[in-house]
């Protein structure tokens, strides 16, 4: 049985599940009357089973006489199916009603169910899905315009779009600064954990000894500086995304306990006997080699492969620099806004400056230069004198064209002239790098770079 077979039903699309079969037939008479699809379930397994083949927007959950495991299904359908959980309940299963809204339902109604109440909760249930639909439609047109021009970064958001709805666990690898949280966050954002939080934890900045409080918490008291129950981050993701950034990071000890909460999802707080249970998505990321620290010993293969469940790769920004114009305005944007700045354009020179620039710290180098630019331009243009100094001295300066150059005689491009030029500097100081990158008037590091760049041989 299909429960929607487009996108546009989906919205008008209600699963019921209860076991009382009066009650059942008169809340589906109602909610027919409201001109919603309504498909029944009587168990949990058959409600799943629905749900696997098709979508439905909302799920109305009958809890009386159902076991208190099977409230489960609650955070299971919120964040496998991205269906608004409603729960219907009597004066008795109070207490559940409650557990169930702290696992992702978004109301309950008490038995017998007013008809006015019960209009107003879709009301506002189908509201919240139109919005939520229109909301991730828009950020991926953003997006996709952000990283046009770039088929491996359109490629790398497909993908990331395609997996977003799943529950499964996602690495993202790539040097630092080359927006491995951004993406996560892109994860996040288009999955069916959109209502559930985002945490960020850095694996290379917490200590060793204090991982495991970190990670899941401690009791009041379990060691020194314990002054109160804390409340871990697995727990604060509950129902969201837990984004473990440099987790090639993590010491011996710490990635077995991060491996032993993959493998069970449960967990206990540091000093504590209770064991405890969270739905979380998990993404991963690295700027380290993780093939190869397991080879050095550095890394648990076992790990590795809990975490690599789904693996993006994002290439450095000097690799995609197609991007680099929309994200320039992007950027000036946001600063305009944070300054109160009115930035409406960028002089040629400045752009050709952005353009060949290496950026060794990826777009998180790009976005500081360009705040450096919108808080020193002066009018409405940001200038080549607007970027940071080192811009400017580690470019490579060529002569102007002599006199004798003829505006009808053909212009070289740029690349070649300049390879020309490293040539000759190359040759003139025999092949000394640090003499002929003094003659260029540029780094030493610049100068490697534009020789593999130009793919010179010694000469």
């Amino acid at each position: 049985m299909s429960i929607s077979t487009a996108g546009d039903r989906k919205n008008k699309s209600i699963l019921l599940i209860s076991t009382d079969i009066s009650f059942k037939s008169s809340i589906k008479e109602q909610l027919l009357r409201q001109g919603y699809d309504v498909f029944e379930a009587s168990s949990q397994g058959d409600a799943l089973a629905m749900l696997d083949k098709a979508s439905a927007a909302i799920v109305f959950l009958d809890i009386e006489r159902m076991s208190p495991i099977e409230l489960d299904i609650v955070s299971y359908i919120r964040t496998r199916h991205n269906a608004e959980v409603v729960i219907l309940t009597t004066i008795k299963e109070l207490d559940d009603a409650t557990h169930a809204l702290r696992n992702g339902a978004a109301f309950y109604l008490v038995k017998p169910v007013d008809s006015g109440d019960l209009i107003a909760v879709l009301e506002k249930l189908s509201l919240r899905v139109e919005q939520r639909n229109d909301h991730i439609e828009l950020e991926f047109r953003f997006l996709s315009d952000l990283m046009a021009g770039s088929p491996v970064m359109q490629k790398a958001l497909r993908y990331a779009v395609k997996i977003a709805p799943t529950s499964s666990t996602v690495l993202v690898g790539g040097e630092s600064g080359t927006g491995k949280e951004f993406f996560a966050r892109i994860i996040h954002r288009m999955s069916n954990r959109l209502s559930g939080r985002f945490v960020p934890m850095n694996c290379g900045a917490i200590p060793e000894t204090l991982f495991e409080s970190e990670l899941f918490g401690h009791k009041k008291g379990s060691f020194t500086g314990a002054t109160r129950d804390k409340t871990g981050i697995v727990e604060e993701a509950h129902l969201g995304t837990l984004f473990l950034d440099e987790v090639g990071e993590l010491s011996a000890a710490a990635q077995v306990k991060l491996l032993r909460f993959l493998q069970e999802r449960e967990f206990r707080r540091v000093g504590e006997t209770v064991t405890r249970t969270v739905d979380v998505r998990i993404i991963a990321a690295s700027n380290k080699d993780l093939p190869d620290r397991i080879k050095q010993g550095l890394f648990r293969e076992d790990l590795y492969f809990r975490l690599n469940v789904f693996f993006i790769h994002l290439p450095p920004l000097r690799e995609r620099k197609e991007t680099i114009p929309n994200l320039v305005r992007l950027f000036v944007h946001r600063n305009n806004q944070l300054f109160g700045k009115k930035i409406k354009s960028i002089s040629k020179s400045a752009e050709v400056l952005l353009a060949e620039y290496h950026y060794p710290g990826n777009i998180r180098e790009l976005e500081n230069i360009i705040e450096h630019a919108v808080v020193l331009a002066e009018g409405d243009e940001i200038g080549e004198r607007d970027l940071p100094e080192f811009m400017i001295r580690n470019r490579l300066l060529l002569p102007e064209p002599s006199a004798r150059v003829q505006a009808t005689e053909e212009v070289r491009p740029l690349v070649e002239v300049e390879r020309e030029y490293i040539i000759h500097a190359l040759k003139a100081t025999g092949n000394n790098y640090t003499e002929a990158s003094k003659k260029l008037g540029i780094s030493r590091s610049t100068l490697w770079r534009k020789i593999k760049d130009f793919g010179i041989t010694a000469v």
